[in-house]
């Protein structure tokens, strides 16, 4: 893993729409994310951290979903590739962890459905079965193309002490 750069870490404003579908767009034809739309970044563009390099660009983004009951989920997590392997993912999923907790009441449990466990893993994200999520399964996965074949591993970071 290379040094992370000088990165800083910021909520997303609607000005950052297009260069969140932009990104999220990279992803999604890799099969790593689900698609987004403007109207749903629209309703949901406070729900994005944004990580930025010193000039302030773009280099990274994720989400915390509220599904109610103190549970949200890491969704939309994306590095530019040109910036991946820097360490800009763990930042980001660390200020979203940061992010839950500091919610009013504070979440009680964070998740994540991907392709790439271990990094979670890394975070301190523990694998559990998909079926602990109905919501989730309910409101995404209902919709999903690989529905019937899912590549995707569940893990969850419980914040309660």
């Amino acid at each position: 893993m290379k040094n992370t750069p000088n990165i800083f870490i910021r909520p997303a404003v609607p000005e950052d729409i297009p260069a969140i579908l932009a990104l999220v767009e990279e992803f999604v034809v890799k099969q790593l994310v689900l698609p987004r739309n403007v109207g749903e970044l629209q309703e949901n563009y406070k729900n994005f951290l944004i990580a930025c390099d010193g000039t302030g660009a773009m280099v990274g983004m994720g989400a915390l979903r509220p599904f109610g009951d103190g549970l949200f989920e890491v969704r939309s997590l994306a590095v530019s590739p040109e910036h991946q392997g820097e360490g800009i993912g763990g930042v980001l999923v660390r200020a979203l962890l940061e992010k839950a907790r500091s919610l009013t009441p504070p979440a009680k449990c964070v998740f994540t459905l991907t392709k790439r466990p271990h990094f979670f893993e890394m975070l301190g994200f523990v694998p559990v079965p998909k079926e602990s999520f109905p919501l989730k399964i309910w409101a995404d996965c209902r919709i999903c193309p690989k529905r019937e074949c899912c590549d995707e591993t569940a893990l969850e970071f419980r914040l309660e002490s």
